[in-house]
């Protein structure tokens, strides 16, 4: 059995549809659910969720755990993304506030999924040296008969049912962001970006490097795009928090020692819109958020402020993709 926790497969953001033979042994493509990366272990002790990042989030999915435990085999190791459905979409906010202020009520009114999409052990054995193809077979086997709460992610190697599938998607607009493209041939590498994301959307992940306000409620965000070499450079301001978005950032803000040299007029102030100029605290730049624009980038940077689409506790500012100029 693999030890708790393992290294996740990633994928790296694409801008056009991958085609059928841009991985090796051709591609599939699988829906990407606007979820919380996970790997659930199935031992004789019950099940443990991991985080993408390596932590025990078993008992903010505890639902998911105990139906996991109870009607899958043991030894298991399975790939996926635990999905909670709220008013016909998926709401990544409500998975959020469970990991960061779980409680058993907030279980009860809006129960979790578990989609499916890879296997790493099967019965013990450790399977990420076969090929996607083999390993999706052990995949459907095993969760042949397994309860809705835990689901077999749809996959198709016909690119025009995937583009199908991306036009329906965003019509019903359900919370389901693009696709990943997986080689047919390609075995599981924990931490190897070697699957392929692409979506129709106008946001994109950054990183918090200040805020106006304080950090108990902070009013905006001041927002950094890495270049290839990793470093930060300013790249625009979100537009005035709501009250539920301070509530849900706020925990994860951290005061930087100093402030960061890459921010505009000193780190001192920053020009936000048409409401004139704030004083700013640095916060350490280890927060990730999602944030939709009107306008592409420009000389590594928004012309207008963008709006905080939510936060990504689950990414890490090594994994936001550089700006378009770098």
């Amino acid at each position: 059995m693999l030890d708790f926790p393992q290294d996740p497969m990633l994928a790296r953001h694409v801008s056009a549809m991958p085609g059928p033979s841009a991985l090796r042994g051709g591609c599939v493509y699988e829906p990407k659910f606007d979820g919380y990366r996970a790997l659930l272990f199935v031992t004789e002790d019950g099940c443990r969720v991991q985080s993408r990042r390596g932590h025990d989030i078993t008992d903010a999915f505890r639902d998911v755990a105990d139906i996991a435990a109870e009607h899958l085999p043991e030894g298991l190791v399975i790939d996926g993304e635990l999905v909670v459905w709220v008013g016909g979409g998926f709401d990544f906010g409500e998975l959020q506030r469970r990991v960061g202020h779980g409680s058993k009520r907030r279980i009860r009114q809006a129960p979790a999924s578990f989609v499916a999409f890879d296997l790493l052990a099967a019965a013990g054995n450790d399977v990420r040296s076969a090929a996607l193809t083999v390993r999706r077979q052990l995949l459907e086997a095993v969760l042949e008969d397994a309860p809705a709460a835990v689901q077999l992610c749809p996959q198709t190697a016909d690119p025009e049912e995937a583009g199908a599938w991306m036009a329906e998607y965003r019509a019903a607009d359900v919370g389901i962001e693009g696709l990943v493209a997986k080689g047919r041939q390609t075995t599981y590498r924990g931490g190897a970006r070697e699957w392929l994301k692409y979506r129709e959307r106008d946001t994109v992940e950054v990183v918090v490097g200040a805020v106006s306000g304080s950090l108990d409620a902070p009013g905006h965000l001041v927002l950094a795009l890495p270049d290839g070499d990793g470093e930060l450079h300013f790249a625009g301001t979100t537009t005035e928090l709501t009250a539920q978005q301070r509530a849900d950032v706020a925990p994860l803000l951290r005061a930087a020692v100093a402030h960061h040299p890459w921010l505009p007029d000193g780190a001192e102030s920053v020009r936000w819109g048409v409401n004139g100029k704030r004083a700013l605290i640095s916060v350490l730049a280890t927060v990730v958020v999602e944030v939709s624009t009107d306008s592409t980038v420009q000389d590594g940077r928004w012309r207008h402020p963008t709006r905080l689409v939510r936060i990504r506790p689950d990414l890490s500012p090594s994994e936001v993709p550089v700006r378009d100029d770098a």
